[in-house]
């Protein structure tokens, strides 16, 4: 048993008797790791907020390798996100980056890229122009697949590599454009606007501060609905985000897209 010291984010938490919490958090240097915090339910807390959900923190915890649970010393906030942002928006739009995270992210592999990524979301989450919020969701979700090795393919057909149908045809099941001779043979495909291409086109090369800073969606709904199918097919952990939901019901109704 080694004593570790590491910083991550709060994903969510759940009681765990009378007096204590179980803590969910994707932390850089160890992974997706769960705590024990012992007391943590006291009032006063000796933990502050630094176990609530959008919380990053510095942890100090007992490492037990082949446990799944592993305990809590010491967590000092560095950031309470939860705390500095009231805007309903603005806390879905993070409630979502974690989400994402706690479904399709598992293991203690470290992946630094992975958690630069979920604090960058988080930061957009707090600063970007409430039009802007789509933006940052979007393109850490895609930036995340990418990660993962699930980059949607645009430059060419998914499936055989041939220039890619002028109607944009997207196959979520496939994980890109495709030409005219697959779109015709494949199920469930989606003819993106020329805006929603663009825009994921854009959301896969910025990075995701500058979405927030600079990209406003005039197709939000209709990527938020494709990337989420992309996703259902791709990820098995992926069965839909309630924060997406609300998300949805936060944007107004969109006219239909041209083929």
């Amino acid at each position: 048993m080694a004593i570790v010291t590491t910083e991550g984010i709060v994903l969510k938490t759940h009681a765990l008797g009378d007096t204590s919490r179980i803590v969910t958090a994707y932390t850089r240097d160890h992974g997706l790791r769960k705590f024990v915090a012992k007391g943590a339910r006291k009032l006063p807390s000796r933990f502050g907020y630094a176990l609530e959900p959008l919380s990053r923190s510095r942890f100090v915890f007992y490492l037990k390798p082949d446990r799944d649970l592993h305990l809590l010393s010491k967590a000092e906030v560095l950031d309470a996100l939860g705390s500095r942002i009231t805007d309903l928006s603005r806390i879905v739009h993070a409630q979502a980056a974690l989400e994402i995270v706690d479904r399709l992210v598992w293991g203690e592999e470290p992946h630094p890229r992975l958690f630069a990524l979920l604090v960058q979301a988080l930061d957009g989450c707090s600063r970007a122009p409430l039009a802007a919020l789509p933006a940052v969701t979007l393109a850490f979700q895609l930036q995340l697949a990418s990660e993962l090795g699930y980059r949607p393919r645009l430059d060419q057909c998914a499936v055989d590599a041939r220039p890619v149908s002028q109607r944009r045809a997207f196959s979520p099941a496939r994980g890109g454009l495709l030409c005219d001779a697959c779109a015709a043979r494949e199920g469930g495909v989606v003819y993106l606007s020329p805006d929603a291409l663009a825009s994921l086109s854009l959301l896969l090369s910025r990075p995701i501060l500058e979405a927030g800073d600079f990209i406003e969606l005039p197709r939000a709904g209709e990527l938020l609905r494709v990337i989420e199918d992309f996703f259902r097919t791709h990820f098995q952990r992926f069965q839909g985000l309630r924060s997406l939901e609300v998300l949805r019901s936060l944007e107004g109704p969109e006219p239909p897209a041209r083929p």
